[in-house]
């Protein structure tokens, strides 16, 4: 899951990120079992970021509140997308930050630098 997270943090650095990448996004990261264990854990994410506060028959299903967190998403006027944009990206850093912090990222060798390697030596 680290590197989805990076992924979306650097997706989201870019000035202007396109509507269907931002809810893609959040589908990924409320449908994560790593990132929200419990269905309430989102309740606590989606009041930080977004500022919404669904009914509990929403919160009992996560496609549910996916599907509702998509459309509402989709509806921001340009200014409260731009402050939802920023609270996510502060969002994805602190859950990156936690899972260095916790040992939770596991150290990956570089494919890269093997395949660069390999050329050398030719």
């Amino acid at each position: 899951m680290y590197k989805d997270l990076t992924l979306f943090r650097n997706e989201l650095k870019n000035s202007k990120v396109p509507r269907y990448k931002m809810i893609g996004i959040m589908s990924e990261l409320l449908l994560d079992k790593d990132v929200f264990k419990k269905n309430s854990d989102i309740v606590i994410f989606l009041q930080d970021v977004l500022g919404l506060k669904f009914k509990d028959y929403v919160i009992k299903s996560r496609t549910l509140i996916m599907a509702k967190t998509g459309r509402i998403v989709h509806n921001l006027d340009e200014k409260e997308y731009m402050l939802f944009k920023k609270n996510l990206m502060w969002f994805i850093g602190n859950v990156i930050d936690k899972a260095r912090e916790d040992g939770n990222i596991k150290k990956e060798k570089n494919n890269f630098d093997g395949w660069l390697n390999n050329i050398n030596e030719k």
